[in-house]
């Protein structure tokens, strides 16, 4: 094995940046912020309830399947108007923290009031990318970021998060996953080791 070649990880990095959204734009995130905020309290329910009622976990496939019929209830329909990335991603979110609850790792998640929202997460399904354009799914635009002197590889970005701040700032997050060289370790010599020598 040559000791003298760095060996390669995929890792997962983070950056961050804001940006500034048009009227369109903020429209759109905040009613979408609502959204989600209205699956989370409804996907909630559906947990403490069968949890409380019969002792049963709930399976994230099963909840991204009782989600898909309560969007088609007509009292409803006005969250299918939104992205629906973010809204599976909240789902599936719930799932994580309920599930830590029920094991005893976490407190029991509560109910989200107007406002409390504050992230949209989009998986690769939920955003388009070209050169320097980050467009999100049902905007017309691409997103007027400010992009920093770091910027991922488009074909190593696995999430986006909108972030909406105090102040009407707004940030995103984006995760990529990367290769990154990390030097050898040399293997310690015999008096490195913390062995003592036989004289």
């Amino acid at each position: 094995m040559d000791m003298t070649k760095p060996m390669t990880h995929l890792v997962k990095r983070g950056y961050e940046y804001a940006f500034d959204p048009d009227d369109q734009q903020r429209r759109n995130l905040e009613e979408t912020l609502e959204a989600v905020r209205a699956v989370y309290n409804w996907s909630l329910s559906v947990f403490q309830r069968e949890w409380r009622a019969k002792g049963e976990k709930i399976s994230y496939a099963e909840i991204s399947a009782r989600l898909t019929k309560w969007k088609n209830q007509p009292q409803n329909r006005w969250v299918k108007s939104y992205s629906s990335v973010p809204l599976q991603q909240i789902a599936r979110q719930l799932h994580t923290e309920y599930h830590a609850f029920l094991n005893g790792r976490s407190r029991e998640p509560a109910p989200k009031e107007h406002g409390e929202q504050e992230q949209l997460v989009y998986s690769r399904a939920g955003y388009y990318l070209k050169g320097r354009e980050v467009k999100l799914a049902k905007h017309k635009a691409p997103l007027d970021i400010m992009w920093g002197l770091e910027r991922p590889s488009r074909d190593d970005i696995t999430s986006i998060t909108v972030i909406r701040e105090a102040g009407e700032r707004w940030k995103l997050w984006i995760v990529a996953e990367e290769f990154v060289e990390v030097p050898r370790q040399k293997p310690p010599e015999c008096g490195e080791c913390g062995r003592e020598l036989d004289e």
